[in-house]
């Protein structure tokens, strides 16, 4: 395995993507076939389906949950949060018993030996290694990415599926599902409208990874209750036309805004982060309103899933009901 391919398949933090334009979707009418073909026209050339997928490869945590979400068990995946980690999400519940786990050494012989009739991978794959992309997309119709942006929307992710799999009502129980309970909080936690938040995970000792882009995917939750990124990492982001970007140690004042979800790779570098210079002066460290996640659940966040958001959701809720005081 090649470095390059490992820091695709498990860095969280520095993900680098290029454009892919879902251009058309097209599924059969109300009086077609339920096996009819359906088309999608990508930055990888047009992929065409056949039928309903029987046998799903899963390439990305986020993926993975989607077809999870319809009761769906894929038949091997590639899961970057466990790879990181080295346990599973915990929002999965061990429903992924019956699949196979893939590693990161020869997929192109694993997801053939999975016999697959649906690739679902990123575009962060595709583009970052479009050697192993395209040996991959040779097995069986692959999918890399919906939206081109650098995460892509669970819910367009979600309605992709529920085309593929003929299931559209279902698709929008999962969306309706997950957006009820976000609602639920917006109602209960009133407060949170027109508030701040930073998103940071320190993963050395001298660098702190940031999210910044205001219309990333990883920005839904908190949108939906009314919250927007802090503006002094928006407006380093239109700057550098970095969606997330490093920032050094002595810029943990950047950081300020009402709420703070943070985590480290380490309990002593969460311990540095705490003793740095402005630290202890951030709004949110002085209000409490801060939520410190593990790493597989920061991810859940910054890679969100019909799965994630919810579980995310209950986990920063403490630290919301403070933000919103």
């Amino acid at each position: 395995m090649t470095r390059a391919l490992r820091v695709l398949l498990v860095s969280i933090a520095s993900l680098l993507v290029a454009s892919l334009a879902l251009s058309a979707c097209s599924s059969p009418d109300e009086s077609a076939d339920e096996g009819a073909p359906i088309q999608v026209n990508t930055s990888k050339g047009s992929v065409t389906i056949n039928g309903v997928p029987q046998r799903i490869v899963a390439l990305g945590a986020q993926w993975i949950d989607v077809t999870l979400a319809f009761g769906i068990t894929p038949v091997a995946y590639l899961d970057n949060i466990q790879i990181l980690t080295g346990n599973p999400p915990p929002w999965s519940n061990n429903q992924l018993q019956e699949s196979t786990p893939l590693t990161t050494d020869d997929i192109v012989a694993q997801v053939a030996k999975a016999e697959p009739d649906l690739i679902l991978a990123t575009s962060y794959m595709a583009d970052g290694q479009p050697e192993l992309y395209e040996n991959v997309s040779k097995l069986a119709p692959t999918i890399p990415g919906i939206t081109g942006r650098q995460i892509d929307p669970w819910q367009d992710m979600v309605t992709f599926l529920g085309t593929v799999l003929r299931e559209p009502d279902k698709a929008q129980e999962i969306t309706a599902g997950v957006d009820e309970k976000i609602a639920a909080a917006k109602e209960d936690m009133p407060g949170l409208e027109g508030k701040t938040y930073s998103m940071a995970y320190m993963f050395s000792n001298d660098q702190i990874q940031v999210m910044a882009d205001p219309e990333d995917g990883a920005t839904y939750l908190f949108r939906s209750l009314g919250m927007s990124i802090a503006p002094q990492l928006v407006e380093q982001f239109r700057r550098n036309g970095q969606p997330r970007y490093p920032i050094s140690t002595e810029n943990v004042p950047m950081l300020d805004s009402d709420l703070l979800v943070v985590t480290a790779n380490t309990d002593q570098q969460m311990s540095t982060l705490e003793g740095l210079p402005g630290y202890q002066g951030l709004r949110s460290v002085e209000s409490g309103a801060v939520s410190r996640l593990s790493v597989a659940e920061i991810s859940g966040l910054n890679e969100p899933t019909p799965l994630s958001i919810p579980y995310v959701l209950d986990k920063m809720y403490p630290a919301l009901q403070r933000a919103a005081a």
